[in-house]
């Protein structure tokens, strides 16, 4: 069985991802480490959050100590992700190498499908980069498109690319990486591009990926709870993407799961 570590961004900064984290993510932790030998879970953060309400998962919990991130980016260049997400993955990935054979990357407004989730990391000779949205051949009009290359950017000129393999990329909201690309991408850990979003800086650093098709369930704020539980129930998937969700509803979607049979179909066995 091949081991697998699921790397979940964190952030204290919203009330819903307070929910996410004291709900969802406490209760699969703990059930993971119980009873999935296969499965480790963490929690990534920034050395700026106070995690004193969840010392109980202090064993799943991994903080970036990079204290400053102007060795890593211009201070012009920082938004609320970047380089902050880029970096919690980058040292969870040098602290976990060496004992995984999975990566999965995830955020804390997502959920798993433990037994779907399982049975996919099985049944593939060998994980690799891959994901259900995927930008393929895209990564470069995306920059440009976001405005993120030109004179008075980070990135003056599509040339400043021409050393990476990577074209294409897959939504930070859930990919694998397998054990060879985490090294690939240690290996060159120089050259990784801080100064734009974490899943296109990852994309571009990786040549080939793999699409996998019904992977992830996108659930939006704009859809009833009523619906949300309908294909929670009926739609194949592994990972299930909370995209977008208000507390009032997230809190009502948790209400119905924990209370129902929901919990079991995507937690326990």
């Amino acid at each position: 069985m091949k081991k697998v570590a699921i790397l979940v961004i964190g952030a204290l900064n919203q009330p819903v991802y307070l929910h996410y984290l004291r709900t969802y993510w406490s209760t699969f932790i703990k059930y993971a480490e119980s009873e999935l030998s296969s499965i480790d879970i963490y929690l990534l953060f920034e050395r700026k959050w106070n995690l004193e309400e969840f010392s109980y998962l202090n064993e799943h919990i991994i903080v970036d100590q990079n204290e400053d991130y102007n060795d890593l980016v211009g201070s012009n260049q920082y938004t609320n992700i970047i380089p902050g997400i880029l970096s919690k993955t980058i040292h969870a990935l040098e602290l976990l190498v060496d004992h995984y054979d999975v990566f999965f990357r995830t955020n804390v407004s997502s959920m798993i499908h433990t037994t779907s989730f399982l049975n996919l990391v099985s049944s593939k000779a060998e994980i690799k980069y891959s994901g259900q949205g995927i930008w393929k051949e895209a990564l470069r009009k995306d920059l440009i498109y976001h405005n993120r290359i030109g004179p008075d950017k980070s990135i003056k000129s599509l040339i400043e690319l021409e050393e990476y393999p990577g074209n294409s990329f897959i939504t930070g909201s859930g990919y694998f990486l397998g054990k060879k690309d985490v090294q690939d991408i240690l290996k060159n850990k120089s050259k990784i591009r801080y100064d734009i979003v974490d899943d296109v800086s990852i994309g571009l650093m990786i040549k080939d990926h793999e699409y996998i098709p019904n992977f992830t369930l996108k659930l939006t704020t704009n859809d009833s709870i009523e619906i949300m539980i309908q294909k929670l129930r009926s739609e194949s998937y592994s990972h299930v993407r909370l995209q977008h969700m208000k507390l009032q509803k997230a809190q009502e979607l948790w209400d119905i799961i924990s209370s129902t049979e929901m919990l079991e179909r995507l937690i326990y066995y």
